[in-house]
């Protein structure tokens, strides 16, 4: 009886998985997209693994009857219009998180609460399968730049910041995205989460544990950046570069993770006992909540049917330059938005670039605002300024950025959304949002101008004529 039980739990389980997989499908290969392409999130593969173990691993535990609720249906109700309006605006934090939380209180309404609650750090743990974090690059950037110049001036080293490059005797270092300990910083959260549940049994542990972690895993890329640069220092740049930069630094994080744990460890509660012979019963009223679900889901399916999208072709139309614009292939400048509907790179006769990508309010495929869509190529360039100024009497957001051989450049771009101009990506996307509610059928853009050099030797009349030429693109 009670596999049986256990069965139409995990059968009726398997139907809402499925059902929410098919409603959040678009959302679910964007996750998965972000996952392959980046080195920070390729640990999402294995949570919903990791959660599956756990609920195996934990079963002697699990003894409490099935009570199905509607309450948890409610918020999910809630979060599914939030998805649909990330949906709407392709802001993937929105639908990213939105998804995950339907799907985890989904699962509640169907386990009730008492069951709920011994199956709660699993289902908890799913969170860990939205790529979040990637705002915190550049912070994170800056606060390893800062403490590196702290500890260089203990050791006696001189050192001079300019933005995210350090300047020592021996050589120029930068502190490059790859270099903020973002990616360590969100593998060891989720890892101390996972070995705080497994290690602790009251709640204040848990949270001391998981903030430690939190704090010394940003201390501890801190000291490896800073390491770095004075072995490169005191070795007249012949270790700490290379390949041994690579191998250093996970031997560093790897020392960090193990003394944690291995202190952690030392305070660890006492494992509880495990309970045989539970009975979980399937009540009479079970299939009202799970049918209330269905009809949720399906709501936000048929809701997501109406929102209007634009086949996006497989490459985007190249339009024509106008006269006195060159077409020639790129040279230092090499800007993303390639996924749009219609696109033109261009340069002027000075050098300077200019970009216009034009994109539907919602296509199918590629979105004006995402995260791999760049105006310059992060792993080159490093912004060292930024600023938002008017030109021919339209706003702009300035940056000047710097690589690491010293090249500098100044891009200033602006969004259009329909009549409105903004150069917040915030507002854009509320724009977006706006225009397909009121059924809007015209176009976003991003323009942008790249101009070699630096900012300080630019003339304010050299970036009113740059904008101006901006203005005349098709």
């Amino acid at each position: 009886m009670l596999k049986n039980n256990y069965l139409r739990i995990l059968s009726l389980f398997g139907l809402l998985c499925a059902v929410w997989a098919l409603v959040f499908w678009p959302t679910l290969q964007n996750m998965e997209a972000v996952w392959r392409s980046s080195d920070t999130y390729t640990h999402c593969y294995i949570i919903p693994l990791i959660a599956a173990w756990l609920l195996y691993d934990q079963r002697q535990f699990i003894n409490a009857p099935a009570k199905p609720t509607l309450l948890p249906l409610l918020p999910a109700l809630g979060c599914a219009a939030v998805w649909l309006v990330g949906y709407a605006a392709d802001v993937n934090s929105l639908t990213h998180f939105s998804a995950v939380f339907v799907l985890q209180l989904l699962t509640l309404s169907l386990l009730g609460w008492q069951l709920g609650r011994q199956v709660a750090f699993p289902l908890f743990y799913l969170i860990f399968m939205v790529p979040f974090g990637d705002a915190l690059n550049l912070p994170l950037q800056d606060l390893t730049a800062t403490v590196s110049v702290y500890m260089l001036n203990l050791t006696g080293i001189p050192v001079l910041r300019e933005g995210l490059y350090l300047t020592t005797p021996v050589g120029q270092f930068e502190v490059a995205e790859a270099c903020s300990g973002l990616r360590f910083l969100i593998a060891s959260i989720a890892i101390g989460t996972l070995f705080s549940f497994l290690t602790y049994r009251v709640w204040w542990k848990h949270l001391l544990f998981v903030g430690a972690i939190l704090v010394f895993s940003v201390l501890a890329n801190c000291m490896r950046a800073f390491f770095l640069i004075w072995i490169g220092e005191t070795s007249n740049m012949q270790y700490g570069f290379g390949a041994d930069h690579f191998v250093y630094g996970w031997l560093f994080f790897a020392l960090v993770m193990f003394s944690m744990f291995w202190l952690g460890g030392r305070y660890a509660d006492k494992a509880p006992t495990g309970h045989a012979g539970a009975t979980v019963a399937v009540p009479a009223a079970f299939w009202q909540p799970v049918g209330c679900a269905l009809l949720v889901l399906g709501a936000t399916l048929l809701l997501r049917s109406q929102i209007t999208e634009i086949a996006a072709p497989a490459q985007a139309e190249q339009l024509a330059a106008p006269t006195g614009f060159s077409t020639e292939p790129a040279r230092h400048w090499q800007p993303g938005f390639q996924d749009g509907l219609a696109r033109l790179q261009v340069w002027d006769a000075t050098g300077n670039g200019y970009l216009l990508a034009r994109y539907g309010h919602k296509q199918q495929k590629g979105e004006l605002i995402s995260w791999n869509n760049r105006l310059y190529q992060r792993k080159t360039w490093s912004e060292t300024n930024h600023k938002t100024l008017t030109l021919s009497g339209e706003s702009y957001q300035l940056m000047e950025l710097r690589s690491e051989s010293g090249e500098q450049q100044v891009l200033f771009y602006q969004y259009r959304i329909a009549d409105h101009r903004t150069t917040s990506a915030s507002k854009a996307k509320l724009y977006q949002v706006l225009a397909l509610l009121s059924g809007d059928q015209s176009y976003s853009e991003v323009r942008a101008v790249n101009l070699p050099g630096a900012l300080l030797d630019m003339q304010p009349q050299q970036l009113e004529q740059a904008a101006a030429r901006l203005q005349t693109l098709p």
